[in-house]
Order: C-alpha cells, then sequence, then structure tokens
C-alpha cells in the first residue's frame, strides 16, 4: 500500500497544478504545492524502510492461462534505492526551478511530478507485464515530448527511430517472458528462468543505447534542464532495474563475454565523449550511456547490487551536474562530493560496483570508469557559461543551492543506509587505481589537445559513427516502403486487372504442379 501512496502524492499533486493552472492561471502559490508534493513523496518513501520488502498486486487479468501473473509491485533493498534516488531528482528539480528564466510554469512541473509516479511503478515492477506497461506509458510520453520540442522533419525522423529502438527492447522482454512461461515457470522477477536472463540485459541495453551503441534518443531537442533531466533520468532507471533482476545462473552462457566486450566498447565511448564535450548538457547522452554501460558490465558479472549502484549514481551525481545553471563556487566545489560517489571507494554511493573479479576484463572497465569520472570533475569546475541569480528575490539565494545539497546528501546517504549495497568495503584495489588515473586525466586534460572539449555538433546521431549503422536500416526500411507504394500504384493503375489475373494464373500453376 505504501508503494500506492507515494506514487499518488506524485499524480494527485501533478493533477492539482494542472487545475490550478487552468481556472487559477495567476495563482503564486503553484510552486509550494510542487514542493510540497514533492517532499511528502520523498518522506512516504524513505517510510517504507519499516515495512521492506513488501509489495502488492492488483486483480488478476482475464483469462488467467494468458496472464499468469497480475499486475504487481514489490519494495525491496534493489528497488528503494531507486525510488529515493527518483523522488529525490523531482524534488531537487522542484527547489532548483527558482532560478530557470521562466519561472511559472505548472505544466512542466506538472510533467516533472507524473514522471516521478511513472519511475515509482517502473523499478518496484515486480514482473515483465508490470514493467512493459509502464515503459509503454514512459515511451509514449516521452515521443510526444520529442515531436514537440524538435523541427524539421529530419528531427521528427530520428525521434520516431529513437521510440523504435526502445520498442525494439521492450520487444525482447516480452520474448523473455515468453521463453520463461514456456519453460513452466510463473515468469516474475523473484523467480526467473536462467534462459530468460541475457535476453533481460539485452532488453535494457537496447533501451539504454549499449547494446549496440546507439544514442538512445535524439540530441537534437530542445529539453534541457528540469523536465528534459527528469525524463532522460527515470526512462533511464526504468531500464536499469531491469538488470538488477538478471539471474546469476544465465551468465554462464558463451554470449556472455561477447556482450561484456561490447559494454566495455559502450563504457569507452561514452567516457570519451563525456570526457571532450563542450559542456555537460550536450554530452548528456553519453554520461547516460557511459553510466549505463557499467551498470550492465556489473550485471554481466553477476553483480546486482553494483548493477544498482551505477543507476543510482547515474540519477544522483547527474542530477546534481545537470540542474547545476548557477554560478555558484561552494556549490561547484560541494558537487565534487560525485567523485567519491562515482570512485567505488569503501563505503561510497558505488562501494558494491565490483565486488566480483573482472580477470581480462578489468583494465578496460578501470580506464571506462577513470573517464567518466574525470570528465564529471572538468564539467562541475566549469567556471562559466552558467546563469546568475542576481536578479532573484533573496530568498532564492537558498532554495536554489539545497536542491544541489539534497541530490549531494543522497549520494552519501545511500552509502551508508537503507539498502544491500550501504556499508560495502569493495573491491579498493580497483578503486584506487580508478582513483589515480582519473587524477591523472584532470591533470592531463587542459595541458593535452586530444583531451580537449570538441565542437558540440557531433553529439546529432547522424554524426555519430554508430548511428550510422541505425541509419542503414532506416535506409532499407523507407526503400521497402517506396517498393511497395509502386507496387499499389501499379495494381491501382489502368493495368491493375492485368496484373492481378496474371499473379493469380501463376499461383493456381504453381499450386497445379504441386499436386499430386
Amino acid at each position: 500500500m505504501l508503494i500506492v501512496i507515494s506514487c499518488l502524492i506524485f499524480f494527485i499533486t501533478a493533477l492539482a497544478l494542472v487545475i490550478l493552472k487552468i481556472y487559477l492561471p495567476d495563482a503564486r502559490y503553484a510552486w509550494l504545492v510542487a514542493v510540497g508534493g514533492a517532499i511528502l513523496a520523498l518522506v512516504s518513501v524513505f517510510i517504507w524502510l519499516a515495512q521492506t520488502p513488501f509489495g502488492i498486486s492488483l486483480p488478476a487479468w482475464q483469462p488467467q492461462t494468458l496472464f499468469i501473473n497480475p499486475i504487481s509491485f514489490r519494495a525491496d533493498g534493489l528497488s528503494w534505492p531507486y525510488a529515493v534516488s527518483i523522488s529525490a531528482l523531482v524534488l531537487a528539480i522542484m527547489l532548483t526551478a527558482v532560478s530557470r528564466p521562466v519561472f511559472v510554469n505548472s505544466y512542466t512541473w506538472a510533467g516533472t511530478l507524473a514522471l516521478g509516479g511513472l519511475g515509482l511503478l517502473a523499478v518496484t515492477a515486480d514482473n515483465p507485464l508490470t514493467l512493459l506497461l509502464v515503459w509503454a506509458a514512459l515511451d509514449i510520453t516521452e515521443l510526444v515530448t520529442q515531436l514537440r520540442s524538435v523541427d524539421g522533419p529530419a528531427n521528427n525522423e530520428k525521434v520516431v527511430i529513437a521510440f523504435s529502438t526502445r520498442a525494439l527492447g521492450s520487444g525482447l522482454l516480452l520474448w523473455a517472458n515468453i521463453i520463461g512461461i514456456s519453460t513452466g515457470s510463473a515468469f516474475n522477477f523473484v523467480s526467473i528462468s536462467p534462459q530468460s536472463g541475457l535476453y533481460l540485459i539485452a532488453a535494457a541495453g537496447l533501451r539504454l543505447g549499449v547494446l549496440p551503441l546507439h544514442l538512445p534518443y535524439s540530441a537534437d531537442s530542445n529539453l534541457r534542464r528540469g523536465f528534459g533531466t527528469s525524463l532522460r533520468f527515470i526512462s533511464a532507471a526504468s531500464s536499469l532495474v531491469l538488470l538488477a533482476h538478471v539471474p546469476s545462473e544465465s551468465l554462464s552462457s558463451s554470449f556472455t563475454p561477447v556482450l561484456m566486450a561490447l559494454a566495455i566498447i559502450a563504457a569507452t565511448y561514452g567516457g570519451w565523449m563525456w570526457l571532450r564535450a563542450p559542456d555537460e548538457l550536450n554530452g548528456r547522452p553519453f554520461w547516460v550511456i557511459g553510466i549505463a554501460a557499467l551498470s550492465v558490465i556489473s550485471a554481466l558479472s553477476g553483480d546486482s547490487i553494483g548493477a544498482v549502484a551505477w543507476g543510482c549514481a547515474l540519477i544522483l551525481t547527474g542530477g546534481a551536474l545537470f540542474l547545476s545553471s548557477v554560478q555558484h563556487p561552494w556549490i561547484n566545489r560541494a558537487m565534487l562530493v560525485g567523485v567519491f560517489s562515482l570512485s567505488t571507494l569503501p563505503f561510497s554511493l558505488t562501494a558494491g560496483a565490483w565486488l566480483n573479479p573482472l580477470s581480462f576484463f578489468a583494465p578496460f572497465v578501470i580506464a571506462a570508469q577513470a573517464l567518466l569520472t574525470a570528465g564529471f570533475v572538468r564539467h562541475a569546475l566549469r567556471p562559466s557559461g552558467r546563469d546568475s541569480l542576481e536578479s532573484q528575490p533573496g530568498w532564492t539565494h537558498t532554495i536554489y543551492p539545497s536542491g544541489i545539497i539534497l541530490m549531494i546528501v543522497m549520494q552519501v546517504l545511500l552509502g551508508l543506509i537503507g539498502w544491500d549495497g550501504a556499508i560495502k568495503v569493495g573491491a579498493w584495489v580497483h578503486a584506487l587505481l580508478a582513483s589515480l588515473l582519473t587524477v591523472g586525466l584532470v591533470w592531463a586534460t587542459p595541458r593535452f589537445r586530444i583531451l580537449n572539449p570538441v565542437r558540440a555538433h557531433w553529439v546529432t546521431p547522424s554524426s555519430a559513427r554508430f548511428g550510422s549503422i541505425y541509419e542503414f536500416f532506416w535506409g532499407i526500411y523507407q526503400n521497402f516502403g517506396r517498393l511497395s507504394q509502386a507496387i499499389i500504384a501499379t495494381l491501382e493503375g489502368d493495368g491493375g486487372i492485368m496484373w492481378t489475373l496474371l499473379f493469380l494464373i501463376l499461383f493456381i500453376s504453381l499450386l497445379t504442379q504441386g499436386a499430386p
């Protein structure tokens, strides 16, 4: 019941904001309503700890022979950190909204709160059917939002391609569900068929842009901070949570090393592009790909705790950085706590990320982790390109920093209490090597041209080298469409009846020749 209460707080607050916007558009307390609802939701998620683990199931769908498992949700030591990270992100967005150029925008705040509710439903989903329904809602929301935020048919086409890749990932999860049912198991995330494990990783990797490497959404969007950050991170969290449910028995497959190699390529590429991004917002797609790839690597190593740790790091450390739109020296330095959160040092948020040895792949993973951490340092300390609060009321000078500090506090808190990955020593040798390499990269970045930022034009999927693969398949699809239109035009023309008769005669002759 607690899961329902937390989600309802988000949804009811979003509905209240919409009503206020329609009937009282000049109401000055809309922001207070949004912040109040976000605070209540975050507090309610912390109350989950009093009963964890627990679950709730809705009435079963009919026929039960087809829908074996009902819509159900479960809060445990792996879903709770995602839930608290999403709730903290929503509250931080509301608090930092005071620094935005357009402060009064209830529809945007309502959308962010509604996304928070959907995010809680996604990370607590207890079976594939439940998760597929939430994925569908998130994908449709992102599709409509992206189509409204981009201009031109070319950019609309990129949005549709990105939506198609996520739909394909949903199809892989559905296929994993079918495989689980065919083996005689009641498929849910507590008792998963080992034959379905790699399909779960492939489904999450495809939606996240990791397997194979691609940008999972259009970069030519006007969605920047605030709602854009919530849409990106909540959508990513809904896919990352799937990695926590991969059974270790399924990782003995011969395909596991191949997937591991592809994930390491994605992590290294994402870290390299993130380090050289001109600013944090242009590099955000590669931050998501890089951290998500590390989460996939943990899942392929049989470390579900590590997969969750990287997912929470993506939301909390990335959220603090991408919401920071005001130049504030002390806040910029405080964000360097995120370096500790990404370091996998003992008692950090990601301390449990490498509980299992990575053998041959360890040096490559350390390099990717160092690239992502060094890029975080460079963007956090970026001295220019941010706004100022000088023209804002005095109270905003306190409210805005509280949103960033909230994300920083949550990083430290999740490293110490509340879930299965808290208070871990982890692979401290691995963490020490990654930290030393990070220091070296931070030192070398301003001294070597190859590590300096590049122009922003490369962030578009059309110019990304790996995006050409998807453009190739999209071109094939378009050619088939032209061929189909040509056939239809031929059959609908003056000679359509003659062509139809010819095909009918050929079909009858083939049947006649095949008859005994």
